[in-house]
Parts: C-alpha cells; structure tokens; sequence
C-alpha cells in the first residue's frame, strides 16, 4: 500500500501544470498574460503587445510604435500611404484575466489605475520590414 501511495503521489507530481497563456498571432508562440498592463512586451518574433481599454485603442498602438520604430521612422512613416505594419487587437481580453484569476492560488490583481468596468483589449503590432 505504501509503494501505491509512492506511485500515484510521483505521478500527481508529473501531471502538466495548466497555464493560461496568449498565443502570439504571427508565430504562434505562447507568451504569459502581461501583469503591468502600461509595459510594452515583446515576442521572439518581433511582435510587440500590449493591454489597453477599447477609448485607448490608437494611443496603445502609437505607443508599441515608438516601441518599433526611432523618432526619424516614425516621422517618415507617418508622411507616407504605405502600411508598414500588422496590428492585431484581440477584443474580450477581461474573460481570458477573468479564467487566470480564477485558476491562479495567489491571484491576480489587476492595478487599480485601470476602472474595474473598463473593457480590456489586448494589442498586438509587428513590423512589417
């Protein structure tokens, strides 16, 4: 009986940990969901994300691309009609939060800058070239 109670407490030990992740949308790769909702973060792609509510949509986007691109880039960029990158917004970020939160023991606070009722996105920009 003990040897049995060694062996299922050796395989609890080896059962997968589930983790909720986001999955970058240009290389498919699992990234943690983002903790400070101001930083900017970045995927081995080259793709950059960040959470903003949906009034923050363009300055979150602007933000990631002074992220990408220097000062001189963004100048020319903006002067011309030429799209220079994708930008992927993936909407209902707050139910993915929501799932974390119920999952994880310590749990997690969302920072209280942002209005609980505010509706979050999660932005996701790569450079094109």
């Amino acid at each position: 009986m003990v040897e049995t109670d060694l062996a299922m407490s050796a395989a609890y030990s080896k059962r997968p940990m589930y983790r909720h992740i986001i999955v970058c949308p240009f290389c498919e790769s699992g990234q943690p969901i983002p903790l400070d909702f101001d930083a900017i973060h970045r995927c081995q792609c080259g793709a950059c994300y960040k959470v903003c509510g949906n009034e923050a949509l363009e300055n979150g986007v602007s933000d990631i691309a002074e992220e990408l691109w220097s000062e001189d880039e963004l100048d020319f960029i903006r002067s011309v009609p030429i799209d220079f990158c994708n930008v992927v917004v993936e909407k209902d970020f707050d139910r993915l939060l929501d799932l974390k939160q119920a999952v994880d023991s310590c749990g997690m606070e969302r920072f209280c800058k942002f209005d609980r009722n505010l509706e979050l996105n999660l932005i996701w920009v790569k450079r094109l070239f």
